[in-house]
Formats: C-alpha cells, sequence, structure tokens
C-alpha cells in the first residue's frame, strides 16, 4: 500500500494547499477587478447623466430667452421677466462650468459636442454676463433694455443650438 504520494518530494496535501492559495488568490484579484469595473462604470453613467442634467437646464434657460425678451422697456413686469431670465441663463451657465470642471467624458461623440459647447460658451457666455451686469447696475433701463434684448438674444441662439445638440446625442 502506498501511503506517500509525492511529486519532486512534494507531497499531494501539500501540492493542493498550493494549488488551492493561487487559485483563491486568484479569485480574488478577478473579483476585485470586476467590482472596480463595474464601480468605474457606474461613476461615468452618473457623471454624464449630472453633465446631461446640466446642459438641459441651460439649454433650457438659454431656450426661454431666445424664444424672446419683452420688448416694453417702461413697463417694470417686463423689465423683471427679462432681468429674471438672464440671471437663471447665468446661474445655469456658472452650475455647468462647475459640473463640467470635474466631469470625465469616455464618449466621443458627447465629448466633441461638450467641447463645442464649451467655445460657444466662451464667446457667447461672456456676452449674457457682461450684459446681465449692464442691465443690473444701470439706473435708467430704459436706455440699455433693447440693445440689452437684442445682445443677449443673439447669445442665446448659439447657447441653445449647441446644448440642444448635446441633449439630442443621449436622447
Amino acid at each position: 500500500m502506498i501511503t506517500d504520494l509525492s511529486y519532486l518530494g512534494i507531497t499531494a496535501r501539500d501540492w493542493l494547499q498550493s494549488v488551492s492559495m493561487f487559485l483563491g488568490v486568484g479569485a480574488t484579484i478577478l473579483g476585485t477587478l470586476f467590482i472596480e469595473h463595474k464601480m468605474r462604470g457606474a461613476n461615468d453613467r452618473e457623471d454624464v447623466s449630472r453633465i446631461l442634467e446640466v446642459v438641459g437646464a441651460v439649454a433650457d434657460a438659454a431656450g426661454d430667452i431666445r424664444a424672446g425678451l419683452p420688448d416694453d422697456a417702461t413697463n417694470f413686469e417686463h423689465f423683471k421677466e427679462s432681468f429674471t431670465k438672464q440671471t437663471t441663463l447665468k446661474n445655469n451657465l456658472e452650475m455647468y462650468r462647475f459640473v463640467r470642471a470635474d466631469t470625465k467624458v469616455k464618449d466621443l461623440k458627447l465629448w466633441r459636442a461638450l467641447k463645442t459647447f464649451d467655445e460657444e460658451l466662451n464667446i457667447h457666455g461672456k456676452i449674457i454676463e457682461k450684459e446681465l451686469q449692464v442691465l443690473a447696475r444701470d439706473g435708467d433701463h430704459t436706455k440699455v433694455f433693447d440693445i440689452n434684448r437684442q445682445k443677449v438674444m443673439a447669445a442665446a441662439e448659439p447657447i441653445d443650438d449647441a446644448a440642444r445638440k448635446i441633449l439630442s446625442i443621449n436622447a
């Protein structure tokens, strides 16, 4: 009767322990990598969802302005409505910049659309902010109201177009 099975001087029990240890370590590593991959995918989807939510808010605010600002400078309600819409767009642009700074996008189509959107904001976002400042500090609103209305509506159009392009990619 054979009582001691060995190969290269190592007993079967030691071989079994060694193989079990390597399989256990390998399974642990593979399991950890799988979990990490799933977590990164969830984080990426969350980032894209967050950026799309903010772009949607910008598109809504720009669309409101693009649809038209009130044109009667002597009516305080018209001034207030115009000022509110411009403030909303400015706040949404600031929120977009905040979220965008912390967001990684891996989808190439979405990245290109966001890059185009960023370029539009660099040009037209400054006009929105400048015109809002002028409107906020001017004592005689009737003189600047028409110019402000034209500039802001013109600046909102490309912002709205770029934002809607982003939203159409992930629709």
